[in-house]
């Protein structure tokens, strides 16, 4: 039995996943009862697949998946969700950005809620001006478009009981950036309890998300989201997992 699957999208991480990797595994020991790290390599150029393989190789907890080419984090989150075996399922980000601690808060969320989702109480008083901007700016479009009550819609950290994330990433179609929302919409259309909980992240260099770029096509992403619904495009029961493992 696998109690718990710990998803980590990655894309070109080859030099911070080690870390990563090292953390969660001394965290959530070898005795502890069904753990199992799912990597998702989206479709990286750089050494990610051999270095998570590697790892792989000495610890069975790890689990290896590859996307033959980058489709987004949307896409990776999805597969990893899909594809894990845990009772409980939680992704976060490959950088080692939420720590295990933060992970627990959310796993213990769990016991009372289908959906668990991380909000960072610094959220609009640290990191880089642009990127405080650019998330207020996008918190606020997801409100006004998707109806959504969350504050902090795009943290790193989420989990689910499986029959949750069976149910919402068999219907979600974003492969970008803008799946979170797409995810908490679908958690709210389909009546699923979400719980907020208040997690501290640490600030991590390298971050993937270009910020004029990426800021269009999340809104963009978001009124397809609106429009998919409106079309029932939702309504249709979740689809099986499949997967991409080599």
């Amino acid at each position: 039995m696998t109690a718990l699957t710990i998803v980590l999208p990655c894309y070109q991480e080859a030099e911070r996943l080690p870390t990563a990797l090292k953390r969660y595994l001394a965290h959530f020991s070898a005795g502890r009862l069904g753990v199992e790290v799912l990597v998702v390599d989206d479709g990286s150029t750089d050494h990610t697949l051999a270095v998570a393989e590697a790892i792989a190789a000495r610890d069975r907890r790890v689990r290896v998946l590859r996307c033959p080419t980058h489709r987004g984090k949307g896409f990776a989150v999805r597969t990893g969700m899909l594809a894990g075996r845990g009772d409980r399922l939680v992704f976060t980000d490959a950088d080692g950005s939420y720590d295990p601690d933060q992970v627990e808060r959310v796993l213990h969320a769990l016991d009372g809620a289908p959906v668990a989702i991380g909000r960072r109480g610094e959220l609009e008083t640290s990191g880089p001006v642009l990127r405080r901007l650019a998330s207020r700016v996008f918190n606020q479009a997801m409100r006004r478009l998707l109806g959504l009550p969350f504050r902090d819609t795009q943290c790193g950290l989420k989990g689910f009981r499986r029959e949750a994330a069976t149910e919402l990433f068999g219907r979600t179609k974003v492969d970008g950036f803008a799946f979170d929302a797409e995810v908490l919409f679908l958690a709210r259309r389909l009546g699923l309890t979400v719980a907020e909980v208040p997690v501290s992240p640490e600030m991590r260099d390298g971050s993937k998300v270009r910020l004029a770029v990426d800021a269009l096509r999340m809104l963009r992403d978001t009124w397809r989201v609106r429009r998919a619904a409106a079309a029932g495009a939702y309504d249709q029961a979740a689809t099986p997992a499949s997967d991409p493992a080599l």
